[in-house]
């Protein structure tokens, strides 16, 4: 395994690393057998900060481990930082059985002159420690960070739309994206024969962090799912929604649900000619206005739909209520009425 390592601080500095190849190569200090302390290794949640005590090592104690499991190619990157103190410190990293080092430096840390590590790994287990020299004592902070050479690398065929899953009307789908773990993506389809009204719901779960929604129509208009979004279909077709997370640290669970129901026949359109607050003025033309109980809807360009109630008719114009709340953006949209 070609391990590639780059040292870089805050003031450019840059130390070169022996490739693993070449470390394995020399004496067998690159090949070491597995030390008992990685069996009891902390596991680092990926992104935490952790402040260690360091104190030099003595014949019965020695640094606490840590380790972090990554699922596919990529580059751990392991950053080090002191606040008040400096001092060398001494950074080893090991493989996933615990017997190689990949990585093995000293370093000068100062205050807020942080250090970062990176190093290109396949997936597996890796164990890492920061030893101090010489019998100093200093407050140091490790991190660990994965980047994935691809975060769709183990997304499976749903990571393109060629593969979306088929999701069907009142069927719940759960499933969970990560981007660092090279899961970032999961398409879904919903293929709807006739026109209707959808409704789809999204629940990320509640540990998530930073996973999106899109929806596409079949006339291709696209948005991002709110969580309750309803979508008015006026011709048949596919609907696809492509649920991702979108950047390093974002991933986890989710629900994913479609419930479709009947839209009626387009009576008649109108105007929104003005608006205040939940009530909108629609001018329905040369003709007189409708009758009031009667429904209506504005879709907006970023596919939200305002629902309403005509709540009085006069001549060629209409006062509707709605539901959620108009906006500036609504003047001059056109609305659709459906018969009853």
């Amino acid at each position: 395994m070609s391990m590639l390592s780059k040292i870089n601080n805050k003031k450019s500095k840059s130390v070169s690393v022996f490739s693993l190849i070449f470390s394995c190569l020399l004496a067998s200090s690159g090949c070491e057998s597995s030390p008992p302390q990685v069996n009891s290794a902390i596991p680092i949640t990926w992104g935490e900060s952790n402040t260690l005590q360091l104190v030099s090592q003595s014949a019965t104690s020695s640094q606490p481990w840590r380790k972090i499991e990554v699922l596919t190619r990529g580059v751990l990157t392991i950053g080090l930082e002191t606040a008040h103190h400096s001092g060398q410190v001494q950074l080893t990293v090991k493989n996933e059985s615990g017997r190689r080092n990949i990585f093995k430096e000293s370093f000068d840390l100062k205050p807020r002159s942080p250090l970062t590590v990176s190093l290109s790994v396949e997936g597996g287990q890796y164990y890492m420690v920061l030893e101090p020299h010489d019998g100093q004592i200093l407050n140091a902070g490790l991190t660990a960070r994965f980047q994935p050479e691809d975060p769709d690398a183990l997304s499976g065929a749903d990571k393109e739309r060629e593969g979306a899953q088929q999701l069907q009307a009142t069927q719940s789908k759960e499933g969970a994206v990560s981007y660092r773990d090279g899961n970032a993506t999961d398409w879904f389809r919903y293929d709807a024969p006739t026109t209707e009204t959808l409704l789809l719901k999204f629940s990320p779960e509640e540990q998530s962090k930073g996973i999106k929604a899109e929806c596409i129509t079949p006339t291709g208009l696209s948005f991002h799912l709110t969580g309750h979004d309803k979508v008015v279909l006026r011709e048949a077709g596919t609907v696809w929604i492509r649920i991702y997370a979108a950047q390093a640290d974002s991933g986890g669970g989710y629900k994913i649900s479609a419930q479709s129901s009947p839209l009626n026949s387009i009576s008649r359109r109108g105007i929104i000619l003005k608006y205040n607050g939940k009530t909108a003025t629609i001018n329905m033309g040369i003709e007189d206005g409708i009758r009031e109980g009667l429904k209506g809807y504005l879709q907006r360009h970023d596919g939200a739909i305002v629902d309403f109630v005509i709540e009085s008719s006069l001549q060629r114009t209409s006062k509707a209520r709605a539901m959620s709340f108009f906006n500036s953006s609504d003047l001059n949209q056109t609305v659709n009425f459906e018969t009853k």
